[in-house]
């Protein structure tokens, strides 16, 4: 057991079971960012209030507070934070602030990826707002516009013509922190994802989702585990995770690719190096038997790896499912139908009766966690999902 300090970024239900592991291996528990009410924070021992994308906060909110080990929340700006410090600091289980940079900014991440010959839609980088609009010419539409260095679905579009693009451009601009946006062609076919852990170079345990996106073409709403067609590809994306880590000599850790399946062919668009949001470890654990939360903290704080075991998984599938509304407005609450209800493992309240969603394409009431036995019944919930769980507005 630890008596550590260890200094977690955020405390979002994304962190949640992060914040909680970590306790029960030992660690006095500290948590930081801007939003104070975040369920995290009152589960850890201390808050610290300092914005996680501060590189250099963070860092002296470290030095000034006795921090022995720092750990990534389920943020790419976050990440390259705890990096930083890391690596400033000496300390183990995070990569070089370069690789960093590298892997979590989509311009630099793509890069990489065509150099290594690693299959993905052909990406065209800009540095400046005059230099996209004066390029918007010679796209093939429709395309895709991304902001490099942000997450969640901000600062993405597509565009179907010149007049589109322009739009993206000056949205992505004016949100953008590093003033860089890529664009690439739009790849018509299924999002999916999959999600490892990698000891040494290779990959030790392996789990893989197809993403839903029903309200926000943007925002992933629902995940179901395992993909469908995992079994023809797998091999391959694990080959293209073991190739990057041997590339960059990156530590171990967590590695996700997202991927877009279009001609039966994987074509990678982006990854992380982190926790992942709307506590998809959990489900991911339930369908692995493999501790992921614990894998993660172990690595990031340089604990030992050895101890680490499969159990037997609880469900054959899973997912996790964001109940989101369909206009903003006052809530009084959401409905679940029968049938999913008797299949959910947990349920998590995000906004309560009284509550107005002022964004609706973003915001989520709830989030539900439920099981299957066979494939064709979590693809029969995935596609009805909000008919089964839905949003009631207040009068």
């Amino acid at each position: 057991m630890s008596s550590q300090r260890l200094l977690i970024l955020n405390g979002s239900l994304s962190e949640l079971p992060l914040i909680k592991k970590a306790k029960e291996l030992g660690y006095y528990v500290i948590t930081s960012g801007n939003a104070p009410e975040l369920i995290g924070h009152r589960y850890a021992d201390e808050y610290i209030p300092a914005d996680y994308s501060d590189k250099e906060a963070i860092l002296q909110l470290v030095k000034d507070n006795a921090i022995d080990r720092i750990v990534s929340p389920a943020n790419d700006f976050g990440v390259i934070s705890a990096c930083y410090v890391a690596q400033t600091m000496g300390w183990p289980g995070h990569d070089t602030y370069q690789n960093a940079l590298t892997l979590h900014h989509k311009d630099a991440f793509k890069m990489l990826i065509q150099e290594m010959g690693i299959r993905t839609p052909h990406s065209v980088v800009f540095h400046s707002k005059d230099e996209a609009l004066d390029g918007i010419d010679d796209f093939n539409y429709p395309v895709i516009v991304k902001a490099v260095d942000l997450t969640g679905g901000k600062g993405i579009h597509r565009a179907n013509n010149r007049e589109e693009a322009i739009a993206a451009i000056e949205n992505a601009y004016s949100i953008s922190r590093s003033n860089n946006v890529v664009v690439e062609p739009y790849l018509t076919g299924v999002q999916q994802s999959i999600d490892t852990f990698v000891r040494d170079g290779k990959v030790i345990a392996s789990v893989s989702n197809d993403c839903y996106m029903p309200m926000n073409p943007y925002l992933i709403q629902s995940e179901t585990l395992p993909a469908r067609g995992i079994e023809d590809i797998q091999d391959e994306l694990h080959g293209i995770i073991e190739a990057i880590c041997k590339r960059l000599s990156l530590v171990d850790g967590m590695f996700t690719l997202q991927y877009i399946i279009c001609d039966g062919k994987p074509y990678v668009i982006e990854m992380m190096r982190r926790c992942l949001g709307n506590q998809f470890l959990t489900v991911a654990g339930r369908v692995t038997g493999f501790p992921w939360e614990e894998a993660l903290l172990r690595a990031e704080t340089g604990m030992p790896l050895d101890g680490l075991t499969f159990e037997t998984p609880k469900s054959a599938f899973a997912g996790h499912h964001g109940v989101m509304g369909d206009h903003n407005g006052k809530i009084a609450g959401y409905r679940i139908d029968p049938e999913l209800q008797d299949h959910l493992f947990q349920t998590i309240e995000i906004m309560q009766p009284g509550e107005e969603i002022t964004n609706f394409m973003n915001e989520r009431v709830a989030y539900l966690y439920y099981e299957a036995d066979t494939r064709q019944e979590i693809e029969s919930f995935a596609t009805r999902l909000n008919s089964l769980a839905y949003v009631v507005y207040a009068e």
